[in-house]
């Protein structure tokens, strides 16, 4: 009898995957948005206030509150460190994966799941997001939760779908805000198509479950605009809906195309499998174009719905619409936005190689390939980088030591590095050119900036040596030094 079945294999793969996202979490803070989303939770667990979103160097990493509030929660329960900082966004992509698996398992068999659930969790980029603080894990986790029981009630019917549905619609925007009404707002417009499924569509009750849905939200938003005049609700619609559809943030920017290639990479050792999708994708298109009844069956099923039943194949393409192919058209591209169609891809590419008549021996070498380069990622490559991560803490420790206790640190020139007000410990307030000439105290600065404010003729007394470090978020050293400010 074969010892290597199916599920056993799923099961061994499990307890790798689960070793592998919690294996070396305790390492320090990534610069920017992992240690801002510490930040502000850090902040709501000492100050109380969990309305607002307040830490130094982290203006442009504020977003909807549910992460921050886990966060905190889980801050307050085990601790403030690094590791419970990770916890829940580790068991969302672990979550992520047994539904995908699942999913997998219902609309195929238990080897297309068993290969769906190794392509996505043994792959070079999805796994990663499990090893970092960020809100896209919970996005996604409760993304594919949506996606799985609106498949489930479009088979059943059962009011429980129905409820977990319109739940991942409510939690997923609690998290990220519009992202999720893209992929399962679009994925339901999309399915209205299909005529025999549209009156199973409409017993979501849209008209009572969205509002239902959106009310969460909408309650923090109304309680957010009584207590700061409207600021940040407005900030967050100029910054995360207006100005990503028309312009790249973070200088990051591509043309349509650009996730296509990019999945190459990160879906490695599993890019064979992927390229052969999108070949036979390409050519199916090709032969439907050439076809003229297949073109006007397209326009009539616009006017007229789609006869056709709804195949698990067709129901994972529609899927793939907005989780992927919209970001395509934004002018902003970044890695994160088409992370729900990892999950879909993975079913839709583990479908593939089940089809190849070497299926087996194909999937033992990429599956040993993602296993040694997990080796080489979690024993080499995540060590190296937590030291170079280590020097915010470092520069934490002595700044700290040349402060008095409960000393605020004034803060100049856009330093924008909130790791290292994480691990300070100490009040610090962000100051602009015009401020500088009304505080008294201690200053931190750039090697530059001091010879600014030396030329202007600010006098300032170094308080220790100067202090070099590598930003490796933004690939430059900064050279910072701590002056007092003499009157």
């Amino acid at each position: 009898m074969q010892f290597f079945t199916p599920k056993r294999t799923f099961f061994l793969l499990l307890f790798v995957l689960v070793v592998y996202l919690f294996w070396g979490n305790h390492s320090p803070l990534v610069d920017q948005d992992e240690a801002a989303y510490a930040g502000f939770a850090k902040t709501m667990v000492t100050s109380g206030d969990y309305l607002q979103m307040e830490f130094p160097y982290s203006e442009p990493h504020k977003k909807p509150p549910l992460h921050f509030w886990i966060t905190s929660i889980f801050f307050q329960i085990f601790g403030t460190n690094e590791f419970v900082l990770r916890l829940f966004p580790a068991l969302c992509i672990l979550g992520t994966s047994l539904l995908t698996y699942h999913l997998a398992s219902v609309m195929f068999n238990s080897r297309t799941a068993l290969y769906a659930f190794s392509i996505l969790s043994f792959s070079l980029y999805f796994p990663l997001n499990g090893k970092i603080a960020l809100v896209d894990s919970l996005l996604v986790f409760f993304g594919m939760i949506g996606f799985v029981s609106l498949h489930h009630f479009l088979r059943t019917e059962k009011t429980v779908y129905a409820f977990l549905f319109w739940m991942s619609v409510s939690l997923g925007v609690l998290v990220k805000g519009p992202p999720i009404l893209i992929f399962l707002g679009g994925t339901c417009f999309v399915l209205l198509f299909f005529t025999k499924i549209r009156p199973i569509l409409w017993k979501l009750h849209p008209w009572f479950g969205l509002p239902l849905a959106l009310s969460p939200i909408l309650i923090w938003g109304t309680l957010s605009w009584q207590k700061d005049g409207g600021i940040l609700i407005q900030w967050m619609i100029d910054w995360y809906i207006l100005r990503r559809v028309t312009n790249p943030v973070f200088g990051q920017s591509g043309p349509p195309g650009t996730y296509f290639v990019l999945f190459v990479l990160t879906l490695f050792p599993w890019t064979r499998v992927y390229l052969s999708f999108l070949k036979e994708i390409f050519w199916r298109l090709i032969s439907h174009l050439h076809a003229k009844e297949i073109k006007d069956s397209v326009f009539s099923s616009f006017r007229n719905g789609i006869l056709l039943p709804l195949s698990p194949r067709s129901y994972l393409m529609v899927g793939l619409i907005f989780s992927w192919i919209f970001y395509e058209f934004l002018s902003s591209k970044l890695p994160s936005y088409p992370l729900s169609a990892y999950p879909i891809l993975s079913i839709l590419l583990a479908e593939q190689l089940s089809k190849k008549h070497n299926q087996i021996y194909l999937y033992r070498i990429y599956l040993t390939t993602a296993i040694l380069m997990f080796c080489i990622i979690g024993f080499f490559l995540i060590p190296k980088f937590s030291e170079m991560r280590r020097e915010t803490k470092l520069l934490a420790d002595t700044i700290g030591n040349r402060l008095d206790p409960n000393e605020t640190l004034y803060s100049f020139g856009g330093l924008g590095i909130p790791s290292f007000a994480f691990y300070l410990n100490r009040p610090i307030k962000e100051i602009q050119m015009d401020q500088l000439f009304l505080i008294q105290g201690k200053i931190l600065l750039t090697d530059s900036d001091k010879i600014m404010l030396d030329a202007l003729g600010m006098k300032t007394l170094p308080i220790g040596e100067p202090i070099s470090i590598y930003v490796y978020d933004r690939n430059k050293s900064l050279k910072l030094r701590l002056v007092k400010k003499m009157p």
